[in-house]
């Protein structure tokens, strides 16, 4: 979530000279596919000043005239365009990565899901701290799954 917000990388343009779409293959041995991926190469030149980076090459969600200026984050592996769906995904992924966490704090607490751990209800009674901690750890795990399902509903509006 850096990146998005300006704590990291470099804030630039991309000045369109060509795209091209390329097919990378994906899946495992038995159910191999090519997804295309789309990138577009340019000359960048950052907000702040600096010199130009010739032959920037970004990965798009399509392709773009030549000529076109597009929004794009320089990172330390190279530049990543910066748009909304971007933004989304990565707040899903953080908040599906708490839902992890909150979910193995509590298996760790309680020993749920143990080859001879205690049930749910068991469990749940089990829960070191009482009822503060158990309200915690319901709290945190359901605003992270609320957050998760919000940022999938808004990314596949945004699309």
């Amino acid at each position: 979530m850096g990146y998005p917000n300006g704590h990291k990388g470099d804030a630039g343009t991309l000045t369109v000279r060509e795209c091209r779409t390329q097919f990378e293959r994906v899946g495992s041995s038995r159910h191999r596919h090519a997804r295309p991926v789309d990138t577009c190469t340019g000359t960048f030149r950052a907000d702040r000043g600096g010199a130009a980076v010739e032959n920037a090459t970004v990965e798009t969600p399509a392709k773009f005239e030549p000529g076109t200026e597009l929004e794009v984050q320089k990172t330390d592996h190279g530049f990543v365009m910066i748009d909304e769906q971007w933004i989304w995904r990565s707040l899903a992924i953080v908040c599906v990565a708490v839902c992890a966490v909150v979910a193995g704090l509590f298996c760790l607490l309680t020993g749920f899901g143990g080859r001879r751990g205690p049930g749910l209800r068991e469990a749940w009674r089990r829960v070191p701290g009482g009822a503060v901690v158990r309200y915690v750890l319901a709290g945190s795990g359901g605003l992270a799954a609320l957050g998760a399902g919000a940022a999938w509903l808004v990314d596949g509006i945004v699309r």
